[in-house]
């Protein structure tokens, strides 16, 4: 008897950094990740007891202050719920395989809904995943490997769609991470994909496997 494969479930996601991927089998979206909203939400908080230490104490503190807190009041609210609501509940990418395209949405003041780029998939001509970190960095103690996720489209323009940084030693498990996403990106466009293999270095002929590296990308 032969094993059976799992089945692909229909939902998956996959934590990149400082942002999640949710694969679907008709969309994907590369989102923020939640921990985004932390910073926004603490100075909504500041500005909201800002205002309302106006309200509670004007007869009490100096007009300076006063005016200073509905300054802070007035600039932190808007902006600091705008980034919070656009961390709960933004986009940075959409590829939708109706729609047959891409999008990269703008962020915090556009709340995700604006388009900076739309990509027909007709456009696209690969999806590659690359090892991008600097030369001098590697050997050194803290090695460490970003691997990011590039959409080329014909005319040749590079369109960021994510990235994972992790200590060398874990390199298998940072390729495995956006090695599914882009596979997810390029079966659904219909698109190759050009993605590195993880090999092994030998320090000496009887050593055992000491260290990780990226091949040479080859398409599937």
């Amino acid at each position: 008897m032969t094993a059976e494969t799992p089945p692909t479930p229909a939902k998956r996601i996959v934590y990149l950094n400082r942002r999640v991927a949710f694969i679907e089998p008709h969309r994907i979206n590369v989102r923020p990740a939640l921990a985004a909203a932390v910073f926004p939400l603490v100075a909504f908080l500041f500005g909201i007891a800002a205002f309302a230490s106006i309200i509670l104490w004007l007869d009490r503190i100096p007009f300076v202050l006063a005016l200073l807190l509905l300054v802070v009041a007035i600039v932190t609210i808007p902006l600091a719920g705008i980034g919070f609501v656009y961390a709960v509940a933004g986009a940075d990418v959409v590829f939708e395989r109706e729609k047959q395209s891409g999008v990269w949405q703008q962020g915090f003041l556009g709340l995700g809904v604006g388009t900076i780029e739309l990509v027909p998939f007709w456009k696209i001509d690969q999806i590659r995943v690359e090892e991008v970190t600097r030369e001098r960095q590697r050997g050194e103690v803290q090695d460490l490997a970003q691997l990011e996720i590039i959409l080329v489209k014909q005319s040749g323009k590079r369109l960021r769609v994510g990235d994972v940084i992790v200590a060398r030693s874990m390199v298998r498990e940072g390729l495995a991470d956006v090695r599914e996403v882009a596979e997810a990106i390029a079966e659904m466009t219909g698109k190759p994909l050009i993605a590195p293999t993880v090999v092994r270095r030998r320090k000496g002929a009887a050593s055992e496997d000491a260290a990780a590296d990226l091949d040479e990308a080859d398409a599937e």
